[in-house]
C-alpha cells in the first residue's frame, strides 16, 4: 500500500499591452504519483524489446512551471511566441543502461530533480489581396536536464513545421483546400548516458479536400498523403529505434463524411 499527497495551485494573468497584442503569464504547480509500471515492472516490454525494471521506492513528482506567451495579430498576419520553464522535483523517467538481459537492453525507472525549458514561435501569414493563401511556420524546441547538468533521455528533437495552404470554391465544391506541409526534424544529439543520437529528417505531406453540396445534404471529402517521398527515418522517441526499425513510409488516406 502506498499513499501520495500534494497541494497545488495556479495563477494566471492576461493583458493587452499594445493594440492587437496579447500577453499571458501563468504560474502553476503540479503533482504526479508513480504508476504501476514505474513501480513494479520487471521484464521485457514486448512492444519495445526493452527489459524494464521498476522501482518500488519512487516518490511523487512535484513541479513548478512558468509560462509566458505573446502574440500579435491583425487581418493578414499572426506572430506568436511561447516559452516555458519547468522545474520538477523527483522527476520520474526511463533511463537506458549498459546492461542486457537475454539480448534486450535494460531500462530502469529512476528519478532525479530536473529542469525542462523551451518554447515555440512562429507566424501565420495570409496576404492581401491573396486572402485564399495561408503560409504558416513554427519552430519547437525542448531542452531537458538533470540537476547535475546531464541531459535527460527520450526528449523529442527540435522541429520546424511549415505549411502552405490554398482555399477555394469551385462549382459544387465549397470550402475546398489544397495544402503542402514540410516537417523538418533536426538531429537529436542532446542525449543521456547510454542513449544514442538520432539523425534529422524531412517529411513532405500533401492534403486535398472540400465539401460537395447535394441538395440539402453535403459530402465532405479529404485525401491526405503523408511522407510522400517515402523517406526512411527513425524518430528519436520510437520504441523500435533499438531494433533499427524505421517509422512508416508513404501513407495515403481517404475520408468521406456524408451529412443529410
Amino acid at each position: 500500500d502506498k499513499n501520495f499527497n500534494s497541494f497545488n495551485a495556479s495563477l494566471g494573468y492576461k493583458t493587452e499591452p499594445i493594440k492587437q497584442t496579447i500577453l499571458r503569464i501563468n504560474l502553476a504547480t503540479g503533482f504526479r504519483a508513480p504508476n504501476l509500471a514505474e513501480l513494479a515492472s520487471n521484464g521485457v516490454h514486448e512492444g519495445t524489446n526493452r527489459f524494464e525494471k521498476g522501482n518500488e521506492n519512487l516518490n511523487n513528482e512535484q513541479n513548478f512551471q512558468t509560462d509566458v506567451a505573446f502574440a500579435y495579430k491583425n487581418e493578414h498576419i499572426e506572430i506568436f511566441t511561447n516559452g516555458f520553464y519547468n522545474s520538477i522535483n523527483q522527476y520520474i523517467y526511463l533511463s537506458p543502461s549498459a546492461v542486457e538481459i537475454d539480448g534486450n537492453q535494460v531500462f530502469n525507472y529512476v528519478q532525479d530533480d530536473a529542469n525542462l525549458f523551451g518554447g515555440e514561435f512562429g507566424f501565420d501569414f495570409h496576404p492581401h489581396p491573396l486572402d485564399w493563401l495561408h503560409i504558416k511556420s513554427s519552430y519547437e524546441t525542448v531542452i531537458a536536464k538533470q540537476k547535475n547538468g546531464n541531459y535527460l533521455p527520450l526528449i523529442p528533437a527540435n522541429k520546424i513545421n511549415s505549411t502552405i495552404k490554398g482555399t477555394f470554391s469551385l462549382n459544387k465544391i465549397k470550402e475546398g483546400y489544397v495544402s503542402v506541409n514540410l516537417q523538418n526534424v533536426l538531429k537529436q544529439d542532446k542525449v543521456s548516458l547510454f542513449e544514442t543520437n538520432t539523425q534529422g529528417y524531412n517529411l513532405i505531406n500533401l492534403g486535398f479536400g472540400g465539401t460537395v453540396k447535394i441538395n440539402k445534404a453535403s459530402l465532405d471529402l479529404s485525401i491526405n498523403a503523408n511522407n510522400v517521398m517515402d523517406t526512411k527515418y527513425i524518430s528519436h522517441l520510437s520504441r523500435l529505434k533499438a531494433d533499427n526499425i524505421p517509422n512508416p513510409g508513404r501513407n495515403i488516406s481517404f475520408g468521406l463524411d456524408f451529412k443529410f
